[in-house]
């Protein structure tokens, strides 16, 4: 039984990395000037091919030096090396968009990943709590990556406002590309 703890909590516990450990390939494909902030598998997509999923962000990454961290898609290629499938810039929340509280460190795990979806966690609990929770999904048949839902939760328990749940799910005759997707507020 021992022989099978180890190797189940190594497993967990890389399920979400931070910058160390990514593959230098991977490293060698992020934009010029950023490294990575962090990285999770994706999900499994066309005949059982591999994501990986890498926000990036620049050294100085910090609520007083804002940067865009890009997220940033990379596929198994038959070849076995990962090549970048797609990137948004905005739907990782910047260090300085969540107040007093980074909206993407300070939260949840940041990334989950279910299946051929996984969901960007931007949250915070400082004075007011907010959550906005991003999914995409992988579409075999487009072979591209699309907006699935946005769930934004909001309370304020210092000022006793109302909790507000606002969700939007894609609309299937007008799909939104991962790359094309732009925060609505």
């Amino acid at each position: 039984m021992k022989r099978f703890l180890l190797p189940a909590a190594l497993f967990a516990a890389s399920a979400t990395l931070h910058a160390a450990g990514l593959p230098a390939a991977i490293a060698a494909q992020l934009p010029a000037g950023y490294e990575p902030m962090m990285f999770r598998a994706g999900p499994r997509i066309d005949g059982g091919r591999r994501s990986l999923l890498v926000v990036a962000h620049r050294r100085d990454d910090s609520a007083n030096s804002p940067s865009p961290r890009p997220l940033l898609i990379f596929e198994e290629q038959a070849s076995g090396q990962y090549g970048l499938s797609a990137r948004n810039d905005t739907v990782v929340l910047r260090a300085n968009e969540g107040g007093q509280c980074d909206p993407f460190e300070d939260g949840d795990d940041g990334l989950a990943v279910k299946d051929r979806y996984f969901t960007v966690q931007n949250s915070v609990a400082c004075g007011a709590h907010w959550t906005d929770f991003i999914t995409f999904r992988y579409d075999a048949g487009r072979r591209a990556w699309l907006f699935n839902s946005e769930i934004f939760t909001s309370s304020d328990p210092i000022n006793g406002a109302p909790d507000k749940t606002d969700v939007t799910h894609a609309n299937p005759t007008k799909p939104v590309t991962f790359e094309a997707w732009r925060p609505a507020r």
